[in-house]
């Protein structure tokens, strides 16, 4: 009787072990996946042909059969040619906690045009 008593809370403790692994596993999946959706939201910001302008956009993205919803948040610095990006990542809009932020700088497009002799054009 008294091994059935240890076994049943040694089950017990067990299960919830694997139920904590299982939702962690989750966590840092939804983690990864909304640094990528930042990253890709980050390089488009690099990538385009105009300086951001100030202020805050949102938009959602698909990823893995998800969508996810991002806010960028734009804003001066005291270098001109530079501006503040930073991106938040939810699963759900308007959840007031982000799975994922990313901070970063762009620059304007005007400094990263160059031929191949590394001179502006």
């Amino acid at each position: 009787m008294v091994s059935l008593a240890i076994l049943s809370v040694m089950l017990g403790a067990l299960i919830q072990s694997a139920g904590t692994s299982a939702s962690n596993a989750g966590r840092l999946r939804d983690r990864a996946i909304a640094e990528w959706v930042a990253s890709n939201r980050m390089a488009e910001f690099h990538l385009s042909p105009t300086f951001p302008a100030t202020g805050s956009t949102k938009g959602d993205a698909e990823m893995f059969g998800i969508t996810w919803f991002w806010k960028a948040i734009v804003q001066k610095v005291e270098d001109d040619d530079l501006r503040r990006v930073d991106i938040e990542v939810r699963r759900i809009e308007d959840d007031d906690n982000p799975v994922f932020q990313l901070a970063g700088f762009v620059s304007h497009p005007r400094l990263n045009v160059r031929n191949f002799a590394g001179t502006e054009q």
